[in-house]
């Protein structure tokens, strides 16, 4: 058997993962991936430093905390015995590994972007964690431990040797998570919602968790499940778009990576969750229960229609609001039906002219059925104006 058949065989990729229940047609999700970042020439800086580490270096450096699988915030272990043997089995024959990625984070600690499944393996087996089964060039080391290992075997594994890339702290934030994005490509690669909440973790996003399994808040998104932190990542939309609108340049992404790492460290102050939680029920009391469904879509969530109505309440007179329920609820209709409106939440919905449209638009009409908004003039007119079309 050759290298390259042998490393066919004992593939080490990734499991499939399911997409993402909130990407629907009606969202520009993938198009808004091709948007230029907004940096400057000068701050595109990238650092990175190659390592070769030894196997048994990785499970000292993962004991320590320098290496951080961070399992509770990325997607957990999921690799069976048999895949975990032929990585264990591969390295014993000195077959080449694929390199992984970390992230060095502001103490330090190399957090892993690209490599978890593999390192995770790595620590398990010489934690005698799990026995080789199904190995079929060193079949004699079927049901072997670590531990059961000859000595020779032992200090062979442990020598083995895995190149490691650091993305170092002093890179640019943006320019090091649009690497995070490029890396995970795999079959079980992350949303970027799960690679904010591995990236981003702390304070603030602990906050966006607790909102987002807020009843007030899920009774507003259908009956689909929550499996890949879609529910954060409209949480986190709320909060940058509602702070964020005036100044916000597409891409999308880099306003919410922006975001989340500018309040890392802060908890959502009771204030503003209170806001949210007046916004979640007056958009519930006066649109009902799929205030985000697109007309003629199947898919409970729009996004972009998601921006339009929280935004636009979240500057609304929310009083005056529920007064003129029957109203506002006719005007939502009424602008959902109109072409520029749709397009406006159907394509291209990162774009600022259309993000701006599409919240001063029911704005506007929320204001011509009696109620007031406290979005800027400036805003409204920059929204509503011709060019935006």
């Amino acid at each position: 058997m050759t290298t390259s058949e042998y490393e066919a065989e004992h593939s080490v990729a990734d499991e499939t993962a399911p997409t993402n229940p909130l990407d629907g047609p009606d969202d520009s999700d993938d198009t808004e991936q091709a948007e230029p970042l907004a940096i400057a020439p000068d701050e595109r800086k990238l650092v990175t430093q190659p390592y070769d580490l030894g196997v048994r270096s990785i499970r000292e450096d993962i004991r320590s905390g320098r290496i951080s699988l961070n399992i509770a915030y990325q997607r957990k272990y999921v690799w069976d015995s048999g895949k975990a043997s032929r990585l264990i089995e591969s390295l014993l024959l000195n077959v080449p590994i694929p390199v992984c990625y970390f992230a060095e984070d502001e103490e330090g600690v190399y957090e892993v972007i690209d490599g978890l499944q593999r390192l995770t393996t790595i620590r398990k087996f010489l934690d005698d964690e799990f026995a080789l089964t199904g190995v079929s060039v060193l079949s004699e080391l079927n049901g072997d431990k670590f531990s059961d290992l000859a000595p020779k075997d032992q200090r062979r594994l442990e020598s083995r040797t895995i190149r490691c890339i650091v993305i170092t702290a002093d890179s640019h934030p943006d320019i090091k998570f649009d690497v995070f994005e490029r890396l995970n490509t795999g079959a079980a690669s992350l949303t970027a919602q799960e690679l904010r909440n591995s990236v981003y973790r702390g304070p603030f996003n602990n906050s966006l968790k607790a909102l987002a399994q807020e009843s007030y808040f899920t009774e507003l998104l259908g009956s689909f499940n929550n499996k890949r932190m879609g529910h954060e990542e409209l949480v986190l939309r709320f909060f940058a778009l509602v702070n964020g609108i005036a100044s916000y340049r597409p891409p999308l992404r880099q306003l919410l990576n922006q975001y989340m790492r500018t309040h890392r460290k802060d908890p959502i102050l009771d204030e503003e969750a209170d806001r949210f939680e007046s916004v979640c029920r007056t958009v519930k009391d006066v649109f009902g229960d799929r205030p985000f469904m697109a007309q003629g879509s199947q898919n409970p969530v729009n996004k972009a229609l998601f921006d339009a109505v929280m935004v636009s309440v979240a500057y609304s007179d929310h009083r005056a609001l529920i007064q003129n329920r029957e109203s506002a609820r006719a005007a939502l209709e009424l602008l959902s039906s109109e072409e520029r409106f749709q397009l406006s939440i159907g394509r291209a919905t990162a774009d600022r002219s259309r993000v701006l449209y599409r919240v001063a638009a029911l704005s506007e009409r929320l204001r011509e059925a009696g109620v007031p908004t406290t979005l800027s003039t400036n805003l409204l007119e920059e929204g509503l104006s011709p060019r935006g079309a």
